[in-house]
């Protein structure tokens, strides 16, 4: 199948077995003029939702109780679905990145769903079905200001994904302390994906910035233009070791920590 036709079947499909459709190979001859969809289709009851402030993610000390560990795994769940799209997004956007670009992508994107289907799997345990919550336009608002590849790994890759190499290690501990291993091991999981996809941003900020620009220049001045800070970049506590792991500079690290 080609990328193209994937990435437009992902953001036009109605159905979760549609969107989650992984093809065991996947060519890129045929790239196509830039599309660029406005919004995806979702399954019926899987629109987005406005987000109240009642709706918040439970805080840490709530998490005793099961019913609030499955509200935070939806939430990530949907998290998850929304990269798949953003992914198939870029895909559809940049017909003219670079190859080894568009297949990285594409494998993260492979990477994407099949944490969709964990998170389905483990809410499935836990008695409630992937689309019971509500679902929020949250990163997808972010699309308009993905103006190149640069763009998308500046946001995506290392804002986004590297705050989870913060989120995802303390919700571990946190289910970890409600004795819930199950929850815990599918957060150490995404934990670890996490490390390879910000890892991928580095690469590929490396390639395109310019030759003058560190890297933290090039990040910070490209995330000006998508209305983002570097504190964005990070959680309420610090990992500094999975970023090294990925490649940041240590400098760059100094620097998102006080930002």
């Amino acid at each position: 199948m080609e990328l193209r036709d994937w990435a437009l079947g992902i953001l036009t499909a109605e159905s979760l077995d549609a969107k989650l459709h992984s093809p065991p190979q996947l060519t890129d001859q045929n790239p196509g003029p830039a599309l660029i969809i406005s919004e995806p289709s979702r399954p019926a009851g899987m629109h987005f939702n406005k987000r109240s402030k009642e709706e918040k993610l439970p805080p840490f000390h709530e998490h005793g109780d099961a019913e609030k560990r499955a509200v935070c795994l939806h939430r990530f769940c949907g998290h998850e679905l929304l990269a798949v799209e953003i992914m198939a997004y870029v895909l559809l956007a940049f017909p003219e990145a670079p190859k080894h670009f568009r297949r990285g992508l594409a494998n993260t994107l492979k990477e994407e769903q099949e944490h969709v289907r964990l998170y389905m799997q483990r809410l499935q345990e836990m008695g409630v079905a992937f689309g019971d919550l509500p679902l929020f336009k949250h990163f997808w608002a972010h699309t308009p200001f993905i103006l190149s590849p640069k763009h998308y790994v500046s946001m995506m890759s290392l804002t986004f994904e590297q705050a989870n190499l913060d989120f995802a290690p303390i919700y571990r501990k946190s289910f970890e302390r409600s004795d819930d291993p199950a929850s815990a091991a599918l957060m150490e999981r995404i934990f670890q994906d996490e490390i390879s996809h910000v890892s991928f941003g580095v690469h590929w900020l490396g390639k395109f910035k310019k030759e003058d620009e560190t890297l933290w220049e090039s990040w910070e001045g490209t995330l000006k233009e998508t209305l983002l800070s570097p504190k964005r970049a990070r959680g309420f506590y610090m990992h500094e070791a999975p970023r090294l792991q990925a490649g940041i500079p240590p400098e760059w690290i100094s620097l998102v920590k006080n930002a």
